[in-house]
Parts: structure tokens; sequence; C-alpha cells
């Protein structure tokens, strides 16, 4: 699907149409082989670029066409789903933003809520007509998405410890593995998606002037903050892993060696009527009373261990 979209300078805003024409924003999502056909010709998009566009694990990169005169920019963005099991999951995905001298076009394989702000007119100052400013705009838009997911995962997360806190359950150690997922994914991301920016900054090739390099950085710097806030993150989860790791292991300790202390207690009383049981002769065998001393025997020595193991501190 092919949504055309042009700023209506009497009106101070987007407008949707259906006509491909110059200094308009395409957004396509999953198109079909006439729609590509149809950039590639009205809006001289390479086939290539579509093609990488509609990769799902095409990498984030920077790309020239001279034959074209197009830039491709791949950048990772991140995105919320749900698991088998209805668990929220974090992950990213490649969007690509195609620069040519007719328009600028996103494309992917799904609808994305953050392209859908621009399209709403809710990102200030967004015009197609000034292509290389839309582009940093988007990228600088998925840069901060990624603060924003990053904090609903520092929410979930301390959400999870204080469950686990209480009760140590696999479900909540699943959920805390999901994230743990999703950070390695953003972390990759941000990492592949700072290449771009820096390459740039460092090479200029879409002709930024001052007002769009200051927007460069200021993207730069959200992309460093992304980083660092999901690099702490992923250390305290693997710092709360290694925690509940040793506290299971610490309670399965304590549980083997309150078994074997108990069995070993419950082993005295068997000794006992088992040398009773014998047919030797054994003090206090012939008394009426036999029976009641060899349980008060069993008792006395069943009483003294388990004294020692609760010195020792075994239960």
């Amino acid at each position: 699907m092919l949504s055309i979209y042009k700023f209506d300078d009497t009106m101070g805003q987007l407008k949707t149409q259906a006509k491909i024409e110059s200094d308009v924003w395409i957004d396509a999502v999953d198109p079909t082989p006439e729609e590509m056909t149809k950039l590639q010709k009205k809006a001289r998009v390479p086939e290539a670029f579509l093609l990488y566009g509609l990769d799902p694990d095409e990498g984030a990169r920077y790309e020239y066409d001279e034959d074209y005169d197009a830039h491709l920019l791949i950048f990772d963005m991140p995105v919320v789903s749900q698991d088998s099991k209805h668990r929220v999951a974090y992950k990213t995905v490649p969007l690509a933003v195609i620069l040519t001298t007719t328009a600028i076009i996103t494309i992917d394989n799904t609808a994305q809520p953050l392209l859908a702000l621009f399209a709403s007119g809710k990102v200030a100052g967004f015009n197609p007509k000034m292509k290389s400013r839309a582009a940093l705009q988007m990228l600088y838009q998925i840069s901060v998405s990624y603060l924003a997911y990053l904090r609903d995962i520092n929410k979930a997360r301390e959400a999870l410890e204080t469950k686990l806190q209480n009760n140590l359950k696999n479900e909540e150690l699943y959920a805390l593995m999901g994230i743990q997922r999703g950070l390695v994914y953003f972390m990759m991301s941000l990492r592949t998606d700072r290449n771009v920016l820096d390459q740039l900054k460092r090479t200029n090739p879409l002709h930024l002037n001052e007002e769009d390099l200051d927007l460069l950085d200021d993207t730069i710097i959200e992309n460093q903050q992304g980083t660092e806030m999901a690099q702490i993150s992923n250390s305290i989860i693997n710092e709360t892993a290694d925690t509940y790791s040793s506290v299971i292991s610490n309670n399965m300790n304590r549980v083997m060696k309150f078994l074997t202390s108990y069995s070993i207690i419950l082993t005295i009383p068997t000794l006992v009527f088992s040398f009773y049981g014998m047919n030797v002769e054994l003090p206090f065998a012939g008394m009426h009373v036999s029976w009641l001393i060899t349980i008060i025997i069993s008792l006395v020595i069943s009483v003294l261990i388990a004294f020692q193991f609760y010195k020792n501190k075994y239960f």
C-alpha cells in the first residue's frame, strides 16, 4: 500500500493525495509488485533499494546509487509485540528511508506507529520538501523511541524483581529472560544505528546545512543515551539473574541438608530395632518392658544427634 503525503503551504500541514509528484513523502507498506514498479518509474527508486527495504534481516547502513542519484538509509527501530505466551516482547526491525530527486520514501513490511506520528502532523516542522531534514527527523524520532521503550523495560524489570523477591516462579524468570533478549536486540541495533549516524556526520553525503547538522548531533546524543540506558539495564538484569541463581542454589542446598539430616535421625530407630530384632542375647532383651527401653534408647540417640545437627546449623 502506498500512502502519499505533500505539505500544503497554505494550510501548514500534510495532506494526502493519490499522485506521485515532486516533494512528496511516500510511505510504502508491503508494496505489491505493481506498486514497486510505480515507485521505480515515478519516484525514480532503484529496485535494489526497494528489495533492501523489504528484507527483515537487513542491517542498518547508508548507501548511494549514482545512476539514480538516490540515497538509502536503513535504520533499526524498536517495536513491541507479544510472544506465544502473550508476554510483551521487545525487538527491532529495519526501516528503509530512501531519498530521490523526486521524493522521500519510507518502506517496510508492516505499518509502523512511529511513522503515523509524521502522517498525523504531530512532528513539528516535518516537510517532505526538505528531504534531508525530513529523513533526519525520522532518525531522531526513532532514537528517542528507544528511550521510551527502555523506560518501559525498566518498569517491567522492577515489577518482576518485586515478584521474584516474594516468590520464585519460572514464569517471572522467563519474563526476565525475555526482557534481557530485548535489551540485546536494542544494544546491537543502537550500535549499528550509531555507525550510520557517524558516517552521515563524517562524510555528509546528504549535504546537510548547519541546522541539519545540529539535528544530527541531537540524534547522536539520543542514540548515546539509549545505548548507555540499555547497557545499564542489561548489567542490572545480569546481576539479578546471577543473584537469583545463587538464591536458588542456596535454597536447594538447604533443602538437601535438611533432608539428609532428617534421614540420618530417622535411621537411628531402625538401627536400634534391628539390633534387638536379632536372635542373640542383648541387654534388657529378657525384660517385659524391653520394647519401651528400645524406644527410649532410639529417642535419646535421635535427640542427641538432632541437637548436634541444630548446633551446627544443619537445619
